[in-house]
């Protein structure tokens, strides 16, 4: 017995000391990176990290908070950077198909003008139709043409669908119904607006759905795509307000919205990559919550989960930046605590990027800083992107060219 108790103990003296806890301000320091945005160009010791990171990625991500001034030029910025070095010549964007179908025109001196002009005719077609957002959309297609843009969010002018409809309409009665429908749609005067539909669409969706049987539109056609797109974004409007009154079906709208936004981009890579021959490259820009790779915080897997996955069976990867823009609807001293222990002390006074992939082996310890309720957040951040952008000095997107009211 006493040579048992002794080889244990000479074991437990040879055996190594257990090592420190990791030094996560460090960690956190080396991996930050300064860059500059000027005159639509992005440059400096985090654009070259960008750079780097995305020389093998098929997709490149980005999540951001939506209004904002800056985020935009950035988005415009960074497209111009991969599209140069990488060859990355699509734009996934959180528009409505229709409002890039009404870009078709070649770009040219006039090309913001048209957009702010469709944005007018049509004020919910562009769902994100502040100043800096029109002057990006014209931007990227003056850097790779018209058909650089890819809208593949739900529909979002019920008018501009039920217009061609009524035309398309294969009779009078037909005609007449989809007439009476254009009329609740057409007051929609703008994003404020939206409400007002989405507070009806439990009950336009079984309109909708008896219009859709009695056109009798043979599927793929024109008229089938319109009525099937238009039920169902009125079916993921109608969850949101029946969740509004008590029912328990929200999550359908998260997961319903992302399957139709997987469902539309995948018909539309597939095509364009028979194509070319070749799998197509892209950027995606959407609201973050839309970014993660894995499950968002809203309990859906998101369109950039499955951007993550595709570029896998590709043979490659996505790469995905989480955006901050600060000093307008996001304030430095708004930001949520769980996020703190992967940011700087204080606001930074130039754009900054946070590589989050070395903090990955460590989340742990970054989250054992915050509330336990609140660890899953910033565990799901470090490892759902692969870095944070946080650009500063930033203020509310400005809304002179529509007329549309700030949000």
């Amino acid at each position: 017995m006493r040579a048992f108790f002794l080889a244990v103990s000479l074991a437990l003296a040879s055996a190594p000391a257990l090592a420190a806890e990791p030094d996560t301000t460090a960690i956190l320091e080396k991996a930050s990176h300064t860059f500059a945005m000027t005159g639509g160009e992005l440059s400096g010791p985090g654009a070259d990290l960008i750079l780097k990171a995305t020389a093998d990625a098929q997709f490149v991500l980005s999540g951001e908070d939506h209004f904002d001034t800056l985020t935009p030029q950035f988005h415009t910025a960074l497209y111009r950077m991969v599209h140069r070095a990488h060859g990355i010549d699509r734009l996934v964007v959180e528009l409505d198909p229709l409002a890039i179908e009404g870009m078709r025109w070649k770009p040219g001196p006039d090309d913001l003008d048209q957009i702010v002009s469709l944005a007018r005719r049509y004020p919910t077609l562009i769902g994100f139709s502040s100043d800096p957002d029109l002057k990006f959309l014209a931007d990227v297609r003056a850097i790779s043409g018209p058909k650089t843009l890819w809208g593949i969010e739900q529909a979002q002018s019920p008018a501009r669908y039920l217009e061609e409809l009524v035309r398309l309409a294969p009779n009078q009665k037909v005609r007449a119904d989809t007439e009476s429908l254009l009329s609740i749609a057409r007051p929609i005067a703008g994003l404020a607006d939206m409400g007002k539909y989405v507070s009806q669409a439990p009950t336009l969706l079984g309109r909708l759905e008896t219009l859709k049987e009695n056109f009798q539109a043979p599927a793929g056609s024109r008229a089938d795509v319109l009525l099937t797109g238009l039920a169902k974004s009125t079916e993921i409007y109608s969850y949101y307000a029946r969740a509004d009154a008590g029912e328990p079906v929200g999550l359908y709208n998260n997961t319903v919205r992302e399957d139709w936004m997987k469902r539309s981009f995948l018909a539309r890579y597939s095509a364009e990559s028979r194509k070319r021959g070749a799998p197509i490259k892209a950027m995606f820009r959407f609201g973050a919550n839309h970014m993660y790779h894995g499950k968002n915080p809203t309990q859906a897997f998101p369109i950039g989960n499955l951007a993550h996955e595709l570029a896998i069976v590709n043979g490659k990867h996505a790469y995905g930046l989480y955006i901050l823009g600060l000093g307008g609807y996001t304030q430095w001293g708004d930001l949520p605590s769980w996020m703190k222990p992967i940011l700087p002390a204080s606001q930074p006074t130039a754009p900054l990027l946070i590589d989050l992939r070395p903090l990955r082996p460590v989340a742990r310890y970054y989250a054992r800083q915050v509330a336990e309720a609140d660890r899953w957040e910033l565990r799901d951040l470090i490892q759902g992107f692969d870095a944070v952008v946080l650009l500063p000095n930033s203020s509310k997107a400005s809304w002179s060219l529509t007329g549309q009211p700030q949000p």
